[in-house]
């Protein structure tokens, strides 16, 4: 659930405003959006979040206004055909469910427990159909085995479910249909991802800028004050200045952290560098050569550190797209980061031949 939707929520739920949700619950194919997309929609008409714009979306703000008028919960289904391709600009294909339902106040307190959630890594289960109109309901299932919110109407079998997909290493959406024949959309609830920058030059204000665009927490850490400091890094969430080891070693990297290290010289990376790979970062990647990475995974493995971590970084750091100033190595630095996080495999989307073919079939005819 994006957090700044889940904000307005909180905040319309506590002025007392009616409002209905619109969940994409589940999303096949080449679509815009994927499941956990959400807009809100107002009494008033206007709207936020997106499902992707277009005339689904036209449509699911159509059966909210139903849904605030009195009507009852709904999952809207859409196959995405070639007419509703153009519409959306975009070349997509495949199917797409959407849940209707009105917002509860009774959920006041858990949207604000989500909210609040700190580091903790959890699952949110919400109700897609059931027999007892609790449509739209959720509850946050937690890694330490707590939950927030009324979990009596909810089955068994949706809640072993989440405990499974907090336990997964790159998490995704799921549907669950219980023994009892309600059905449940299971997507993880992590902690914002957070790049931790160790050294404060050209490409890690480069990387700063570009990770903030894409949604990462920054932290930036250097050992000289003027290379880490609020005018330079303006949205820096954290700044840390001291020696490069020590203060490494000192904050607090999660499983959620991409440790980025671009010092200044083989002495301070060889230090980042012994931290980090002893660190539960998810990512770990060095800016230099090969030749200057050889001659530090040497030093590594004689300080102890097992070749099997020594793999799992990525140095030289960043995807080949031929970045030659700061702000190309930044974007691939932070693209590399994101693939890592989210599973993906960085080979092209393009169009292969298959799809030329046939639109070169349906252009003859």
């Amino acid at each position: 659930m994006n957090n700044d939707l889940l904000d307005e929520m909180i905040r319309l739920l506590e002025r007392g405003e009616r409002f209905a949700v619109a969940t994409l619950v589940d999303a096949r194919g080449s679509t815009p959006q994927k499941a956990g997309a959400r807009l809100v929609a107002r009494a008033e008409g206007s709207s936020l979040g997106t499902l992707g714009g277009g005339c689904i979306e036209a449509e699911a703000r159509d059966a909210a206004v139903a849904v605030l008028a009195g009507g009852p919960p709904r999952v809207l289904d859409f196959e995405l055909t070639e007419d509703i391709a153009v519409d959306y600009g975009l070349a997509c294909g495949g199917t797409e469910r959407i849940l209707i339902a009105l917002a509860d106040p009774g959920q006041l307190d858990t949207l604000r427990a989500i909210r609040d959630a700190g580091g903790r890594r959890g699952a949110l289960v919400t109700i897609i159909d059931s027999r007892d109109a609790t449509e739209g309901r959720t509850i946050a299932v937690w890694q330490d085995g707590n939950v927030d919110g009324d979990a009596a109407s909810f089955d068994i079998e949706a809640l072993a479910s989440a405990r499974e997909l907090i336990a997964e290493r790159h998490p995704r959406p799921r549907i669950v249909r219980a023994g009892s024949g309600a059905e449940y959309l299971i997507e993880p609830r992590k902690p914002a991802p957070e790049i931790v920058i160790v050294g404060g030059g050209h490409v890690g204000l480069a990387v700063a800028q570009a990770a903030r665009f894409a949604g990462y927490r920054v932290a930036v850490i250097d050992d000289r004050a003027e290379f880490a400091n609020a005018e330079r890094f303006p949205d820096a969430d954290a700044l840390v200045v001291g020696d490069i080891e020590q203060a490494l070693a000192a904050y607090p990297i999660t499983e959620t952290s991409a440790v980025v290290i671009v010092t200044r010289g083989h002495k301070y990376d060889y230090q980042a560098l012994a931290v980090a790979a002893r660190s539960p970062a998810f990512y770990v990647g060095l800016m230099g050569s090969r030749r200057k990475v050889a001659l530090i995974y040497r030093q590594l493995i004689d300080d102890g550190i097992p070749s099997e971590r020594l793999r799992d970084i990525h140095a030289p750091i960043g995807l080949n797209i031929g970045a030659v100033t700061p702000e190309e190595i930044a974007l691939s630095i932070v693209a590399e980061i994101t693939m890592a996080r989210l599973g993906g495999d960085g080979t092209p989307l393009k169009a292969d031949e298959r799809i030329i073919e046939r639109a070169r079939a349906k252009a003859r005819a």
